[in-house]
């Protein structure tokens, strides 16, 4: 079972939020941040057996939004509208936390952040420049930012250049025409995103240091990577977490590791034999 909510970011966005309550006894509040491209659907807080029912049966009341210009949270809508990172860090996570710790009936404090790849760069940059407080815990999956810079991978120099190219031919980075997921992005967001590959510098379009602003962040942090991820790699995902100063160990998820398989970016929420990470993750975050 699953209800809904909505709220408004402070620049009038209608932001929308599913919520799926826990089964028995609360042990907490978990409020799931997606990647890019996509939207919270893949959380499943829709679908019987999912990650969002699995949790949920673990006792977590679990909260899954949707960021601005995906999923149930359009508009606006790329190509038509435009937003940039900083809109997800400055106005839609702080609306989110808010209404989700107001349903919950918790202080923001007790909140658990799971923020997979961009939702878990958005969770960061939120934290560390103080736009959200700090939270209970924030679990990072596949989480880093591509700083290539000039002498970087040549693969990844050229995925950016052409996301950047394509995104401003269209107006917009043609997403779902392309099958590369279920949300097109903006040209303002892919715009600063290709520029941190560029410059090797991850910041605000104000100039604002995120990168620096990781080692001010207070709140606990669980770093977990797929072995299988190319997009974010155990190094990525290692040297980014590496600079947070509560960051536990990376967990590295993998059949070497006693793992079901070697996940891939999405695999993470979407394999149900990874089930036993997902108890032993939550486990981790709830102590």
């Amino acid at each position: 079972m699953h209800d809904e909510l909505a709220t408004t970011t402070s620049d009038g966005v209608r932001i929308w939020i599913d919520h799926v309550p826990a089964i028995g006894a609360s042990r907490g509040v978990v409020v799931c941040l997606h990647a890019m491209m996509t939207d919270g659907r893949y959380f499943g807080a829709r679908r019987a057996g999912s990650f969002a029912g699995s949790i949920a049966a673990l006792g977590f009341d679990v909260f899954v939004a949707d960021f601005r210009g995906h999923g149930h949270s359009t508009p606006p809508r790329a190509g038509t509208d435009d937003w940039s990172f900083d809109d997800l860090v400055d106005k839609d996570l702080p609306a989110i936390v808010k209404a989700c710790a107001t349903a919950a009936n918790v202080p923001i404090a007790e909140l658990i952040l799971l923020g997979h790849s961009l939702g878990g760069l958005v969770a960061c940059a939120a934290l560390g420049t103080a736009k959200i407080p700090p939270v209970r815990a924030l679990l990072l999956p596949a989480t880093a930012v591509w700083l290539v810079g000039p002498d970087g991978s040549i693969r990844r120099r050229a995925l950016m250049a052409a996301y950047r190219g394509v995104a401003q031919l269209f107006g917009r980075a043609p997403v779902r025409a392309l099958g590369a997921g279920t949300a097109d992005e903006s040209v303002t967001y892919v715009g600063q995103l290709t520029s941190w590959a560029r410059t090797a510098r991850w910041t605000s379009l104000r100039g604002v240091d995120y990168l620096a602003a990781r080692a001010t962040i207070e709140t606990p942090v669980v770093p977990v990577v797929g072995a299988g991820d190319w997009m974010c790699t155990v190094d990525d995902a290692r040297g980014f977490a590496a600079k947070i100063p509560k960051a536990r160990a990376l967990r590295i998820v993998s059949t070497r590791h006693g793992d079901a398989l070697d996940p891939d970016h999405f695999q993470l929420f979407t394999r149900p034999e990874l089930r036993p990470l997902w108890s032993e993750l939550l486990a981790k975050l709830s102590c």
